[in-house]
C-alpha cells in the first residue's frame, strides 16, 4: 500500500515464467507482448483504454506520457519491435515496478523525461546490484506519466540471460524473483536524494576537489612534496595493479592518505573545498536519516563516512600517478644526467687525444725545423770551406 507521507514510493511485481497458474499465465502474456494491447502500449500512452495513437501523434499528446526510454534515451519504434520479440521469448522473470512521487515533489523534481531519465540511468544499476542482478545482463525500458496528480514512472525489466532460474544448490537458495525489501528501500531513498539539486552541488564540489588536487600535484611545487612522492613510489610493488583499492597496495594507503592530508593541509583552495564536501556529505546524512524515520527503517550506513573514503581513494589513485610520474622522470633526470657525464667524458677524452696529438704533431715540426736548420747550417758552412779553398788556390797561382 502507498504510504502517503513518503515523497518516493516503489512498487515490484514478478512474473515467473515457470508458474502455471491461469492468472500467471495470463499476466505473463501481457507483460510479455504475447497481446495486442500489452505492456509497452500501455506505458507508451499512459491511458486505460489504451486509444491507438503513432508515436508522434502521441508525443504530442502532453496528458498522457512522454515515451518510453532506456538508458540510452527515447526508444525508437524499429527499437521497441525487437523489444516486443525479445519480451515473447525470454525464459526470464519479467518484472514490473512503479514509482510514485508525491504530487509537489513530482511536479517539482520528475516532471519531464530529462528529469525521469537522469533519475533511473543513474540509480537502476545500482538498484540491480542491490537486487543481486547484473546490471550487464539487465534490458530495461521505462515511461513517465502525467496523467495523474501524482507523477509516476512505469519500469520494466528482464534478465537478457536468465540467471535468477537455478536449481536449489545445497547450501545455497536463489530467489526466482522477489526483490529484497532493503534494495527496495535503499533505491527509494536513492531516488528522494537523487532527485533533488543534492547530487548536482556533490559532483559540482567533488570535482572541485580534484581539480584542485590534480593541478597542486601536477605543480609539483615543493620539495616536501616531491620527497614524499617518491618516498611513495619506491616502495610501489613490482607487480600487480597499482591502484589505490588494489590488494596489494593496502600496505601503502595509509602513506598514500598522509600525502592526502598534506595537499588539503597546505592548500587553502582545496582545504576549503574539501569542508564543504564534507558538509554536503553530513547534510545528506540528515536528509536520509529522516527519510529513514519517516520509513521506519534502520540507516545502514554514514554518507559522511563513506563519500570521505571515496574522496580519499579519487585522491589517492591522482597521487598514485603522480608518484609514477615524478619516479619516471626522476628516473629519466639520472639517466639522461649519466648519458650527459658519459657524453662529457668522451668529449674531454677526445679533447685530451687531440692535445696529445697536437703536442706530437708539435714535436714533430719542431724536429723539423731544427732538422732544416741544421742542414742549412752545414750548407752555409760547406759554401764558406769552398770559397776558403778557391780563395786559397788564387793566391798560390800568383
Amino acid at each position: 500500500m502507498e504510504d502517503k507521507n513518503n515523497l518516493v514510493n516503489f512498487f515490484v511485481n514478478y512474473y515467473n515464467p515457470k508458474n502455471s497458474s491461469d492468472e500467471a499465465i495470463e499476466n505473463r502474456k501481457y507483460y510479455s507482448s504475447n497481446k495486442a494491447k500489452d505492456y509497452i502500449n500501455y506505458i507508451s500512452t499512459g491511458i486505460a483504454d489504451m486509444k491507438k495513437m503513432d508515436y508522434v501523434a502521441y508525443m504530442k499528446d502532453k496528458e498522457k506520457s512522454y515515451g518510453l526510454f532506456n538508458q540510452d534515451g527515447l526508444i525508437s519504434s524499429e527499437y521497441t519491435k525487437g523489444l516486443r520479440e525479445r519480451l515473447r521469448v525470454t525464459n526470464s522473470i519479467i518484472w514490473d515496478c512503479l514509482i510514485t512521487f508525491e504530487e509537489k515533489f513530482g511536479k517539482t523534481w520528475c516532471n519531464s523525461y530529462e528529469q525521469a531519465y537522469e533519475l533511473l540511468k543513474t540509480e537502476l544499476p545500482k538498484f540491480f546490484k542491490r537486487a543481486g542482478l547484473n546490471p550487464d545482463n539487465i534490458e530495461w525500458f521505462a515511461g513517465l506519466h502525467e496523467n495523474t496528480d501524482n507523477r509516476h514512472i512505469h519500469l520494466c525489466f528482464f534478465e537478457k540471460e536468465p540467471q535468477r532460474i537455478r536449481p536449489r544448490k545445497k547450501g545455497k537458495h536463489f530467489s526466482i524473483g522477489k526483490i529484497p525489501l532493503p534494495a527496495i528501500l535503499e533505491c527509494k531513498a536513492n531516488l528522494e536524494l537523487s532527485a533533488t539539486d543534492y547530487k548536482a552541488r556533490m559532483r559540482a564540489n567533488r570535482l572541485l576537489i580534484e581539480e584542485h588536487t590534480k593541478e597542486r600535484l601536477r605543480q609539483k611545487s615543493g620539495l616536501v612534496l616531491q620527497s614524499k612522492l617518491l618516498s611513495l613510489a619506491e616502495h610501489f610493488p613490482k607487480s600487480g595493479h597499482l591502484y589505490y583499492h588494489s590488494e596489494n597496495m593496502a600496505s601503502l594507503r595509509p602513506e598514500i592518505d598522509s600525502i592526502t592530508n598534506y595537499l588539503i593541509k597546505k592548500n587553502f583552495e582545496l582545504q576549503c573545498a574539501f569542508a564543504d564536501f564534507k558538509e554536503l556529505a553530513k547534510e545528506k546524512d540528515e536528509k536520509f536519516a529522516h527519510y529513514c524515520k519517516r520509513n521506519k527503517v534502520k540507516q545502514p550506513y554514514s554518507f559522511e563516512k563513506k563519500y570521505t573514503q571515496d574522496i580519499y581513494r579519487r585522491i589517492g589513485n591522482k597521487i598514485i600517478i603522480a608518484a609514477l610520474n615524478i619516479r619516471d622522470s626522476n628516473a629519466k633526470r639520472l639517466k639522461l644526467n649519466a648519458q650527459i657525464k658519459s657524453q662529457k667524458y668522451a668529449q674531454k677524452k677526445g679533447l685530451f687525444d687531440q692535445i696529445v696529438e697536437c703536442m706530437e704533431i708539435s714535436k714533430k715540426v719542431d724536429f723539423e725545423i731544427m732538422k732544416a736548420f741544421q742542414d742549412y747550417m752545414e750548407k752555409l758552412e760547406n759554401i764558406r770551406y769552398s770559397q776558403l779553398v778557391e780563395l786559397r788556390e788564387d793566391q798560390a797561382e800568383m
